[in-house]
Protein backbone atom coordinates (compact mmCIF):
# COMPACT_ATOMS: atom_id res chain seq x y z
CA UNK A 1 0.00 0.00 0.00
CA UNK A 2 1.18 3.53 -0.71
CA UNK A 3 2.87 5.42 2.09
CA UNK A 4 2.11 8.71 0.32
CA UNK A 5 -0.84 10.83 1.32
CA UNK A 6 -3.24 12.15 -1.29
CA UNK A 7 -2.44 15.81 -1.87
CA UNK A 8 -4.65 18.74 -2.71
CA UNK A 9 -5.17 19.23 -6.43
CA UNK A 10 -2.90 22.31 -6.51
CA UNK A 11 0.12 20.10 -5.77
CA UNK A 12 -0.33 18.01 -8.95
CA UNK A 13 1.44 19.14 -12.13
CA UNK A 14 0.38 20.12 -14.76
CA UNK A 15 -2.96 21.42 -13.52
CA UNK A 16 -4.40 24.92 -13.44
CA UNK A 17 -4.54 24.90 -9.61
CA UNK A 18 -0.79 24.13 -9.57
CA UNK A 19 -0.25 27.10 -11.88
CA UNK A 20 -2.29 29.36 -9.56
CA UNK A 21 -0.22 28.26 -6.58
CA UNK A 22 2.94 29.02 -8.58
CA UNK A 23 1.63 32.51 -9.30
CA UNK A 24 1.08 33.07 -5.58
CA UNK A 25 4.67 32.00 -4.89
CA UNK A 26 5.98 34.43 -7.53
CA UNK A 27 3.94 37.26 -6.06
CA UNK A 28 5.21 36.50 -2.54
CA UNK A 29 8.89 36.27 -3.52
CA UNK A 30 11.08 39.21 -2.52
CA UNK A 31 13.97 37.67 -4.44
CA UNK A 32 12.02 37.56 -7.68
CA UNK A 33 10.64 41.06 -7.07
CA UNK A 34 14.26 42.24 -7.15
CA UNK A 35 15.65 40.01 -9.91
CA UNK A 36 12.61 40.32 -12.18
CA UNK A 37 12.21 44.08 -11.78
CA UNK A 38 11.66 45.75 -15.14
CA UNK A 39 10.56 42.57 -16.94
CA UNK A 40 7.72 43.42 -19.33
CA UNK A 41 7.65 47.13 -18.50
CA UNK A 42 6.75 48.95 -21.73
CA UNK A 43 7.01 45.67 -23.68
CA UNK A 44 5.15 42.36 -23.73
CA UNK A 45 6.63 39.97 -21.17
CA UNK A 46 3.87 37.40 -20.74
CA UNK A 47 4.71 33.74 -21.32
CA UNK A 48 2.96 30.74 -22.79
CA UNK A 49 4.40 27.54 -21.34
CA UNK A 50 3.75 25.04 -24.13
CA UNK A 51 3.81 21.59 -22.49
CA UNK A 52 3.62 18.95 -25.20
CA UNK A 53 3.86 15.17 -25.55
CA UNK A 54 2.09 14.42 -22.27
CA UNK A 55 1.90 10.62 -22.66
CA UNK A 56 -1.76 10.15 -21.74
CA UNK A 57 -2.57 7.96 -24.75
CA UNK A 58 0.13 5.48 -23.66
CA UNK A 59 -0.77 5.45 -19.97
CA UNK A 60 -3.69 4.25 -17.85
CA UNK A 61 -5.25 5.36 -14.59
CA UNK A 62 -3.00 2.83 -12.83
CA UNK A 63 -0.03 5.02 -13.88
CA UNK A 64 -1.25 7.98 -11.82
CA UNK A 65 0.56 8.65 -8.51
CA UNK A 66 0.38 5.68 -6.18
CA UNK A 67 -1.46 7.56 -3.43
CA UNK A 68 -4.34 8.31 -5.81
CA UNK A 69 -4.62 4.65 -6.82
CA UNK A 70 -4.51 3.52 -3.19
CA UNK A 71 -7.30 5.98 -2.34
CA UNK A 72 -9.33 4.82 -5.35
CA UNK A 73 -9.00 1.16 -4.35
CA UNK A 74 -9.94 1.91 -0.73
CA UNK A 75 -12.97 3.96 -1.78
CA UNK A 76 -14.40 1.30 -4.08
CA UNK A 77 -13.72 -1.55 -1.66
CA UNK A 78 -15.52 0.34 1.10
CA UNK A 79 -18.75 -0.01 -0.92
CA UNK A 80 -20.92 -3.09 -0.62
CA UNK A 81 -21.22 -5.48 -3.55
CA UNK A 82 -24.78 -4.25 -4.07
CA UNK A 83 -23.62 -0.63 -4.23
CA UNK A 84 -20.91 -1.44 -6.76
CA UNK A 85 -23.41 -3.45 -8.83
CA UNK A 86 -25.71 -0.41 -8.91
CA UNK A 87 -22.85 1.82 -10.06
CA UNK A 88 -21.95 -0.58 -12.86
CA UNK A 89 -25.61 -0.92 -13.88
CA UNK A 90 -25.56 2.83 -14.61
CA UNK A 91 -22.56 2.55 -16.96
CA UNK A 92 -22.87 2.70 -20.76
CA UNK A 93 -23.61 -0.74 -22.21
CA UNK A 94 -20.13 -1.13 -23.74
CA UNK A 95 -18.41 -0.34 -20.44
CA UNK A 96 -20.74 -2.65 -18.51
CA UNK A 97 -19.86 -5.50 -20.85
CA UNK A 98 -16.14 -4.83 -20.43
CA UNK A 99 -16.43 -4.81 -16.62
CA UNK A 100 -18.48 -7.99 -16.40
CA UNK A 101 -16.13 -9.84 -18.73
CA UNK A 102 -13.33 -9.53 -16.20
CA UNK A 103 -12.33 -12.12 -13.61
CA UNK A 104 -12.98 -11.90 -9.88
CA UNK A 105 -15.74 -10.53 -7.70
CA UNK A 106 -17.57 -7.30 -8.51
CA UNK A 107 -15.01 -5.14 -6.70
CA UNK A 108 -12.11 -6.76 -8.57
CA UNK A 109 -13.92 -6.39 -11.88
CA UNK A 110 -14.66 -2.70 -11.31
CA UNK A 111 -11.13 -1.90 -10.14
CA UNK A 112 -9.49 -3.81 -12.99
CA UNK A 113 -11.57 -1.83 -15.48
CA UNK A 114 -10.66 1.45 -13.81
CA UNK A 115 -6.96 0.65 -13.54
CA UNK A 116 -6.76 -0.22 -17.23
CA UNK A 117 -8.76 2.77 -18.47
CA UNK A 118 -6.65 4.82 -20.86
CA UNK A 119 -6.04 8.28 -19.43
CA UNK A 120 -6.86 10.03 -22.69
CA UNK A 121 -10.23 8.24 -22.69
CA UNK A 122 -10.84 8.49 -18.94
CA UNK A 123 -13.16 11.51 -18.98
CA UNK A 124 -15.47 9.72 -21.45
CA UNK A 125 -15.33 6.23 -19.93
CA UNK A 126 -15.83 7.17 -16.28
CA UNK A 127 -19.57 7.79 -16.14
CA UNK A 128 -21.30 10.24 -13.74
CA UNK A 129 -22.45 7.66 -11.19
CA UNK A 130 -18.91 6.33 -10.87
CA UNK A 131 -17.41 9.81 -10.65
CA UNK A 132 -19.46 10.41 -7.54
CA UNK A 133 -17.73 7.48 -5.82
CA UNK A 134 -14.07 8.06 -6.71
CA UNK A 135 -11.70 10.23 -4.62
CA UNK A 136 -12.16 13.96 -5.02
CA UNK A 137 -8.64 14.54 -6.34
CA UNK A 138 -9.21 12.01 -9.14
CA UNK A 139 -12.48 13.74 -10.07
CA UNK A 140 -10.61 17.03 -10.20
CA UNK A 141 -7.84 15.55 -12.33
CA UNK A 142 -10.40 14.23 -14.80
CA UNK A 143 -11.92 17.71 -14.97
CA UNK A 144 -8.48 19.13 -15.66
CA UNK A 145 -8.01 16.65 -18.51
CA UNK A 146 -11.37 17.63 -19.98
CA UNK A 147 -10.86 21.39 -19.70
CA UNK A 148 -7.12 21.89 -20.19
CA UNK A 149 -5.83 19.36 -22.70
CA UNK A 150 -5.48 20.16 -26.39
CA UNK A 151 -5.16 17.29 -28.89
CA UNK A 152 -4.95 14.80 -26.00
CA UNK A 153 -1.32 15.61 -25.17
CA UNK A 154 -0.76 19.38 -24.86
CA UNK A 155 -1.29 22.07 -22.23
CA UNK A 156 -0.87 25.80 -22.87
CA UNK A 157 -0.21 27.62 -19.60
CA UNK A 158 -0.34 31.42 -19.68
CA UNK A 159 1.64 33.51 -17.16
CA UNK A 160 1.48 37.29 -17.21
CA UNK A 161 4.91 37.86 -15.64
CA UNK A 162 5.47 41.58 -15.10
CA UNK A 163 8.01 43.73 -13.24
CA UNK A 164 9.01 41.23 -10.57
CA UNK A 165 5.58 39.66 -10.13
CA UNK A 166 2.90 37.67 -11.91
CA UNK A 167 -0.39 39.43 -12.58
CA UNK A 168 -2.40 36.50 -13.91
CA UNK A 169 -2.26 32.84 -14.92
CA UNK A 170 -4.60 30.80 -17.08
CA UNK A 171 -4.78 27.58 -19.08
CA UNK A 172 -5.85 28.29 -22.65
CA UNK A 173 -6.86 26.22 -25.65
CA UNK A 174 -4.60 28.10 -28.06
CA UNK A 175 -1.58 30.40 -27.65
CA UNK A 176 -3.47 32.95 -29.72
CA UNK A 177 -6.05 33.40 -26.95
CA UNK A 178 -3.71 35.69 -24.98
CA UNK A 179 -1.17 38.31 -25.97
CA UNK A 180 2.29 37.12 -25.04
CA UNK A 181 5.89 37.90 -25.83
CA UNK A 182 7.35 34.45 -25.33
CA UNK A 183 6.32 30.85 -25.89
CA UNK A 184 8.52 28.24 -24.25
CA UNK A 185 8.00 24.86 -25.97
CA UNK A 186 9.09 21.55 -24.52
CA UNK A 187 8.12 17.95 -23.94
CA UNK A 188 6.41 16.95 -20.71
CA UNK A 189 9.55 15.13 -19.57
CA UNK A 190 11.60 18.32 -19.86
CA UNK A 191 9.01 20.35 -17.98
CA UNK A 192 8.96 17.70 -15.28
CA UNK A 193 12.74 17.92 -14.98
CA UNK A 194 12.55 21.72 -14.74
CA UNK A 195 9.78 21.80 -12.13
CA UNK A 196 11.52 19.06 -10.15
CA UNK A 197 14.57 21.30 -9.75
CA UNK A 198 16.85 19.21 -11.97
CA UNK A 199 17.60 22.04 -14.39
CA UNK A 200 17.09 25.76 -15.00
CA UNK A 201 15.28 27.30 -17.92
CA UNK A 202 18.27 29.20 -19.37
CA UNK A 203 20.57 26.16 -19.38
CA UNK A 204 17.85 23.95 -20.84
CA UNK A 205 17.07 26.51 -23.54
CA UNK A 206 20.73 26.70 -24.49
CA UNK A 207 20.92 22.87 -24.58
CA UNK A 208 17.94 22.68 -26.94
CA UNK A 209 15.64 20.94 -24.45
CA UNK A 210 13.21 23.82 -24.92
CA UNK A 211 12.49 25.99 -27.93
CA UNK A 212 11.61 29.64 -27.54
CA UNK A 213 9.30 31.68 -29.74
CA UNK A 214 10.32 35.19 -28.74
CA UNK A 215 13.38 37.33 -28.11
CA UNK A 216 15.99 35.00 -26.60
CA UNK A 217 18.31 37.94 -26.00
CA UNK A 218 15.71 39.49 -23.72
CA UNK A 219 15.61 36.30 -21.65
CA UNK A 220 19.41 36.30 -21.42
CA UNK A 221 19.31 39.94 -20.33
CA UNK A 222 17.16 38.83 -17.38
CA UNK A 223 18.99 35.58 -16.65
CA UNK A 224 18.86 36.07 -12.87
CA UNK A 225 15.09 36.57 -13.02
CA UNK A 226 14.60 33.52 -15.25
CA UNK A 227 16.65 31.35 -12.89
CA UNK A 228 14.69 32.70 -9.91
CA UNK A 229 11.44 31.67 -11.62
CA UNK A 230 12.86 28.18 -12.14
CA UNK A 231 13.87 27.96 -8.48
CA UNK A 232 10.42 29.08 -7.34
CA UNK A 233 8.85 26.29 -9.38
CA UNK A 234 11.25 23.77 -7.84
CA UNK A 235 10.47 25.06 -4.35
CA UNK A 236 6.78 24.13 -4.73
CA UNK A 237 5.75 20.84 -3.18
CA UNK A 238 4.79 19.03 -6.36
CA UNK A 239 3.51 15.63 -7.42
CA UNK A 240 3.49 14.79 -11.13
CA UNK A 241 0.45 13.13 -12.65
CA UNK A 242 2.83 10.93 -14.68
Amino acid sequence: MSTQQVRDIEQYFPTEPWLERYRDAIEASDEYAEKGAGWGVDWEGAFIFHIQDIPLAERTIADLPEEIIAALDAELRSRSAEEVEAIIDAAPDEVQADVRARDGDIHEQALAELHETNLAEGPDRIWPELREEIPEVLRELLTQLEESLVDSDTVYAYLDVYDGGCREVDVVQSPDERDHGFRIIGAYGSWRELVNGDGDIVSMLMAGEFDVDGDMQKILQYTDGAVALTELAADQETRFIL
